[in-house]
């Protein structure tokens, strides 16, 4: 969505293989400067900065999770989870009807089947108005096979090609277990964190691996919007205190027990039931072949800061120096 728009007017032509619709949603002034009164109240006017901050990143984070909570009562969970989601969705598809409206045979192939949010939203960079140009074609036909000259599909079309990228993501589940991280008696963090279900206390720590902190880890990421540099100044304040405590306390390791991880993984799990990322019929990276989300964090942010501001080392298992 990002490459798309940025090549499609210098080459000959673009075919985009599309495994699935994605919600985009538009932006005005996106990409606008910073006019020079806004750079002045922004040095000059007192706590003006502040308030900008904070109302961006309301709007675009935890003001966001109420239209994401699952309504057991509303009537149509087969497009939206609940009324102002559903109000989304039909803001979003107008936008899509607008941007494709000389291309009918672009809108079925463009206007998503799931709820919005329920997949990482995209932000709108004039990708459906590239798909309508003569020269990009979007073809939704599995692939079947590359061969010499280019790309053939399940419907054994053959489409040539001189330059293929493939933007199909990585491995999400792996996260640290990648780097071959060892922990007490030997302890491999990949067995761990073995069938793609990565699970740490606040998302940055992990029974039997003593001193060990992962930053943006198993449901710490900021899925329903806001920052994750938040994330990590929330999570870089947590490890820094917990090495202050070690010092004043003579400690030579630390890790988390496995009781408060369990109790912590029950409550993650419990409140991404209400949420959307777990809608029935929901494909997205953020869960695992098991169908649970072990990626994105059901917390508001605001949640999360008090979550992790000051550590509690009774939870953990300490080691004397």
């Amino acid at each position: 969505m990002q490459l798309v728009p940025a090549i499609a007017a210098r080459v000959a032509s673009v075919t985009v293989y599309q495994r699935s619709a994605q919600w985009a949603r538009p932006v005005k002034g996106y990409s606008d400067p910073i006019s020079d009164g806004a750079r002045w109240l922004l040095a000059h006017l007192p706590f003006y900065v502040q308030w900008y901050r904070f109302n961006m990143f309301w709007r675009y984070g935890d003001g966001l999770l109420p239209f994401l909570r699952k309504d057991p009562a509303w009537p149509h969970p087969e497009r939206a989870v609940n009324k102002g989601n559903d109000r989304h969705r039909q803001e979003l598809t107008d936008f899509i009807l607008t941007e494709l409206k000389d291309r009918p045979d672009l809108i079925e192939k463009c206007v998503p089947t799931y709820p919005p949010y329920g997949k990482r939203i995209l932000l709108d960079n004039n990708w459906f108005k590239t798909l309508t140009r003569g020269n990009v074609e979007l073809v939704t036909d599995t692939i079947d096979h590359f061969d010499e000259g280019g790309i053939v599909t399940a419907d054994g079309k053959h489409r040539p090609a001189d330059i293929i990228v493939v933007a199909t993501g990585f491995k999400v589940t792996e996260m640290a277990a990648r780097l071959n991280i060892s922990g007490r008696d030997g302890k491999d963090l990949r067995q761990a964190w073995a069938n793609d279900n990565p699970t740490a206390f606040l998302g940055l720590t992990v029974p039997g691996f003593p001193n060990f902190f992962c930053m943006l880890g198993p449901n710490s990421g900021p899925a329903h919007g806001g920052s994750v540099i938040f994330q990590s100044e929330c999570q870089s304040r947590y490890i820094s205190a917990c090495l202050a405590d070690m010092v004043d306390q003579d400690l030579a390791a630390v890790d988390v027990r496995q009781d408060v991880l369990d109790d912590y993984v029950r409550k993650v799990d419990a409140e991404h039931e209400t949420m959307i990322w777990t809608h029935p019929g929901m494909s997205t990276y953020y869960r695992n072949a098991s169908g649970r989300v072990f990626s994105a964090m059901p917390w508001r942010f605001v949640d999360y800061w008090r979550m992790t501001h000051d550590p509690d080392l009774g939870q953990y298992r300490l080691t004397k120096a």
